[in-house]
C-alpha cells in the first residue's frame, strides 16, 4: 500500500465510524460554551478569543483556550450546528493521519495502519468527536503529535516548538510534549546533539513562561469565579486533586478494555 493510499484509509476510517454525529445537535457544555456565549457573535470573536476565557465571563475563567475558541467563531460564520460536527470529524480525521506517519517513520506500514486505525476508531474518543466542545481535545492531540514528530522524527525544533505551541492554546493537555520528546531521546528514538537539545529545552522553556504569563494576565480577573465543575463543590483542592490521580487507574482501563 502506498503512503498516500495509508493515510486515505486512516482519515476515511476516523471519518466513517463517526458520520452519525453531523445529525447530532448541541449537547451539554456545547450550549454555554458556543449556543449561548456573547463572545463568539462579536465581529472580532477570532481576535478577542486570545483576550478571553474559555468559559463566558460569568461562568468562571479557569480555562484558556483561544484557539478552540477561535475555530468556533469561524465554524460560526460558515455554518450551523452540522457543520460544526463536520469539522469535528476533521480534526479527528487529521490526528489519526498524524498518530499513522508517526508509527510509519518508527515501525513500517504496518505499524502505521494498525495505530492509525486504533487511533480512529477506540471507542475513548467518543465524547471528544461527538461532542462539539470536544474539539479541544482533538485539536491538542493532533498538535502534540506533530510536535513530537517534528522534534523526534524531522529534528525542527522550530516546527515542533510552533504545534506545542499551537497544542498548549487549543487545550492544557498539550503540555505533555516536552515529556514525551524527552522520553524517546531516552529510549533512543532520537540522539539530537547536546546544542540542539539545548535549544529543544530553551525553546520549552521560553514557551511555557510566556504561556503561564499570557494565561495568568487574561484569567486573573476572574480567579474569584470558581466555575468548578458541580461533582467538586464543597470539595477542598487536595481533594480534587487527589481524586483526578485516581482517575487514572479508571483511564488506563478504558484504553484496554474500553466498555462502563
Amino acid at each position: 500500500m502506498s503512503t498516500k493510499r495509508l493515510y486515505l484509509a486512516v482519515g476515511a476510517c476516523a471519518v466513517i465510524v463517526y458520520l452519525g454525529a453531523l445529525w447530532n445537535r448541541w449537547a451539554w457544555d456545547d450550549v454555554p460554551i458556543i449556543v449561548y456565549n456573547p463572545l463568539l457573535l462579536s465581529p472580532s470573536a477570532i481576535w478577542r478569543a486570545f483576550i478571553s476565557s474559555y468559559w463566558p465571563r460569568q461562568m468562571g475563567g479557569g480555562l484558556y483556550r483561544p484557539l478552540t475558541i477561535a475555530t468556533y467563531a469561524l465554524d460560526l460564520r460558515i455554518g450551523a450546528v452540522a457543520w460544526f460536527h463536520a469539522v469535528n470529524l476533521l480534526w479527528h480525521a487529521a490526528a489519526s493521519v498524524a498518530v499513522a506517519a508517526l508509527a510509519r517513520r518508527w515501525s513500517g506500514d504496518r505499524a502505521a495502519v494498525v495505530a492509525g486505525l486504533l487511533f480512529a476508531v477506540h471507542p475513548v474518543h467518543v465524547e471528544a468527536v461527538a461532542n462539539i466542545v470536544g474539539r479541544a481535545e482533538l485539536m491538542a492531540a493532533l498538535f502534540t503529535v506533530l510536535a513530537v514528530y517534528g522534534a523526534l522524527i524531522r529534528d525542527k525544533p522550530w516546527w515542533s516548538l510552533a504545534a506545542f505551541a499551537c497544542g498548549l492554546l487549543s487545550k492544557e493537555n498539550a503540555a505533555v510534549v516536552p515529556g514525551l520528546v524527552a522520553w524517546g531521546w531516552i529510549v533512543g528514538l532520537a540522539r539530537p546533539a547536546g546544542r540542539r537539545m539545548a535549544l529543544y529545552v530553551a525553546s520549552w522553556v521560553a514557551l511555557l513562561a510566556a504561556y503561564a504569563a499570557l494565561r495568568w494576565a487574561v484569567l486573573h480577573p476572574f480567579a474569584r469565579i470558581t466555575g468548578m465543575a458541580a461533582v467538586f463543590i464543597g470539595a477542598s483542592p487536595l481533594q480534587m486533586r487527589l481524586t483526578a490521580i485516581a482517575a487514572l487507574a479508571d483511564v488506563a482501563r478504558l484504553l484496554v478494555f474500553p466498555l462502563t
